[in-house]
């Protein structure tokens, strides 16, 4: 039978109805009333019929997934294959898997048509690879010739173009299915064609096949068995210079060859992409990574990437303990800068915000167990050799690297001190190899200098300069200088400022009160009583004029506290003077000389975009600095919210979003001031701070309202002493 006689009787067998609901006949020609145009792909029709010949067109590869809306379509998974039987002009084909029993409509735009021999070799390969594998072969064979530096010879004619669906030699046009009744094309499709998604939200590590018994098969095999059957001559060791470098970078980074060929779930992102490039020159590293990871033997592979959820760029989002502490004692096998930095990121992360999902014993088992982690089954003496030297080892090595930044960087003896004695004795058993036994050494004599050394406050960098000579002020605020009252309280507020943790910040999101927050809350009660002092300054002074003085003083400190980058105290008092207690004092406020100064302060108490003038005066401070925290507290409770772990699954995204919160909050610890204590003036301001702190919102209301009374009265007797000219 001829190939166009095969195509005709194709066509007669399996042409689809139209589309409703009436019965399909039988092979002997009467209605069957148990098959329906309808029938449920995947299903055996119940009424027999003759068995006919197929005819499978070619193979594809699916690049992306697809789930079906139409009990007629064929839902599959990226990196499947399946035989195409028939294809509509409306861009649905009809395809089956390969010893399948269904029969179902598949989407044309997301699949990639395959010869017979990239068929035949990506069946040889993991199913998690074959994407992979198949750009890289077209990105290969699609590459330029550079001038005056060839990357192969090759004297045969230029290999054909990838073919149409409708193919010609090479291709699986011979190849026959039985047909029956049950496995015929269901009617064409009525549904709209879906389009393959621009930009993938995440990416699923697909589980790690287990180990083979034997290495018949390699995955990274030579070159030469992707050269097509026509081509003659080997290909020549491949000799880059600049220009070549930036012609393959302009390939890899064309839209057609990265959208056409490249999965969005396997293709760089275009802010990664242009940072490697600033960095490398090209997306050489990336590639180079890709590839790595493709030819990886299962051994070497990881264990539970399965439980792992990454976005397009590789970063994680969640991911359960286990598969978590696995990313994190792992190697990263890449030398991409980008990539190096996010899995030293992922470190700081995992190690500061840990405590929010697993225990201190839990998460020092895990790390344990790594340590002591199995050889796989069925190796071979060489392949061994292997997994010790580029799994085991680089695995044990990072394992001290974490307990070793647990110790010095995350407070590890003062949250959790009894780990210091199991990690002692679990370091004491490491005797080889001779440089892990020196590491251990090394962290065993740092735990007995960290646990007797002597306790100490973080100390300025300079010496403070001189002290500033206070005035006997008698108990008396106005007799103080501003000056000194800002710098005192700069120094008050970085003692409080400087004792908050990682830990007790994201421990908001859960608790605001107890222990756990203590120093925490210490600092922001410093802000309410500071306010509650400049009101009570205020509000008991009897004398008009008196209080538009203080007023004008409180003024004075807060602009001295935005020059000392004392954000916390210069909320508090602006707070304060424009609280309902104080402004309503009309009077009072028509003999206050600083309004201006006090109204350009003002606008950083704006709330609206969640406090955007003090996120900008924060991140724009330079030298020492106390900041005001209440806007990063809320953002803390809203990742809280928005994020949640459920089924198992850690939101590691949500730490991430802490983590930065966090290190916004905490970067100015490092920064003291550089002034001297002055014991009056501090002492005066602490003991004003805890008798005024005692005064609750009614006493507050109730001397405003007296205030006013008393200048609405002096008022009158102003305006009858005017009309009696006066």
């Amino acid at each position: 039978m001829t190939l166009t006689a095969i195509r005709q009787s194709l066509h007669l067998n399996i042409e689809a109805s139209p589309y409703d609901l009436t019965s399909v006949p039988s092979a002997s020609g009467s209605d069957s009333p148990s098959s329906s145009a309808r029938a449920s792909i995947g299903t055996e029709v119940s009424t027999p019929g003759s068995v006919m010949d197929g005819v499978i067109l070619y193979s594809v590869l699916c690049m992306y997934d697809f789930e079906p809306t139409d009990a007629d379509h064929l839902g599959f998974r990226k990196n499947e294959i399946l035989d195409v039987i028939k294809q509509e002009d409306t861009g649905w084909w009809a395809a089956m898997r390969r010893g399948g029993d269904s029969i179902g409509w598949i989407p044309q735009a997301f699949v990639s048509p395959l010869t017979e021999e990239m068929a035949d070799r990506l069946w040889n390969v993991r199913e998690e690879l074959r994407v992979y594998e198949y750009g890289a072969e077209q990105l290969y064979n699609a590459a330029p010739t550079i001038r005056n530096h060839e990357w192969y010879y090759d004297n045969s004619p230029e290999p054909s173009p990838m073919p149409s669906p409708a193919f010609g030699n090479g291709h699986r046009a011979r190849e026959t299915y039985p047909a029956s009744p049950g496995r015929r094309p269901p009617p064409s499709p009525l549904t709209p064609m879906p389009q393959p998604p621009l930009h993938s939200a995440s990416v699923y590590n697909k589980p790690t096949p287990p180990t083979p018994e034997d290495r018949e098969f390699h995955i990274g095999r030579e070159r030469s068995e992707t050269v097509p059957g026509g081509r003659t001559g080997r290909r020549l060791p491949i000799r880059l210079d600049d220009h070549a470098l930036s012609r393959l970078s302009t390939l890899i980074e064309s839209t057609n060859i990265r959208d056409g060929l490249l999965s969005p779930e396997s293709a760089i992102s275009d802010a990664q992409r242009g940072k490697i490039a600033q960095l490398t020159g090209s997306a050489e590293a990336w590639y180079d990574t890709q590839a790595a990871k493709a030819t990886l033997p299962v051994y070497l592979l990881p264990s539970y990437s399965d439980q792992l959820k990454l976005d397009a760029d590789g970063i994680v989002r969640t991911g359960s303990l286990v598969a978590l502490v696995e990313k994190l004692t792992s190697d990263p096998l890449t030398r991409d800068p980008i990539k190096i930095n996010q899995e030293k990121q992922f470190q700081t992360i995992f190690l500061t915000t840990f405590r929010t999902f697993t225990t201190a014993n839990q998460f020092f088992d895990v790390l344990v167990a790594r340590y002591h982690m199995e050889r796989p089954e069925h190796l071979t003496d060489e392949q061994a050799e292997e997994w010790r030297e580029k799994m085991q080892l680089p695995t044990q090595r990072r394992t001290l690297t974490l307990f070793t930044m647990w110790l010095h960087d995350h407070r590890l003896l003062e949250e959790e001190p009894h780990i210091a004695q199991r990690l002692t004795d679990f370091l004491t058993q490491i005797v080889q190899p001779q440089p892990l036994a020196l590491t251990a050494k090394l962290i065993i004599k740092s735990i007995a200098d960290l646990t007797f050394a002597p306790s100490s406050e973080p100390s300025p960098t300079v010496a403070p300069r001189k002290r500033r000579k206070s005035k006997n002020h008698k108990n008396d605020l106005l007799r103080l200088d501003p000056a000194d009252i800002a710098e005192q309280l700069a120094l008050l507020e970085f003692k409080r400022y400087v004792k908050l943790t990682a830990q007790e910040c994201i421990s908001y999101a859960k608790t605001q009160t107890g222990k756990i927050v203590e120093n925490l809350c210490t600092f922001c009660a410093t802000h309410d009583k500071l306010a509650a002092w400049v009101k009570s300054s205020i509000l008991t002074n009897d004398a008009l004029g008196k209080r538009a003085d203080t007023v004008d003083f409180w003024i004075k400190v807060a602009e001295k506290c935005r020059n000392l980058n004392n954000f916390a105290s210069m909320s508090a008092v602006i707070n304060a003077l424009s609280s309902t207690v104080i402004s309503r004092l009309h009077l009072t406020w028509a003999h206050v000389n600083r309004k201006s100064i006090l109204e350009a302060l003002i606008k950083y108490n704006d709330p609206s975009g969640g406090f955007s003038g003090y996120r900008s005066l924060l991140l724009n401070a330079e030298g020492p600095c106390v900041p005001f925290i209440g806007m990063y507290l809320t953002d803390i409770v809203h990742i809280s919210d928005q994020f949640s772990d459920n089924d198992g699954q850690i939101s590691f995204i949500k730490r991430q979003r802490w983590y930065e919160v966090v290190q916004i909050m905490l970067r100015c610890q490092t920064r003291p001031y550089n002034i001297a204590e002055s014991e009056s003036t501090s002492n005066f301001i602490l003991a004003h701070l805890r008798l005024d702190s005692m005064k609750d919102q009614t006493w507050f209301w109730e001397k405003s309202q007296e205030v006013q009374h008393s200048e609405l009265a002096h008022a009158d007797i102003r305006k009858g002493l005017e009309a009696a000219g006066f």
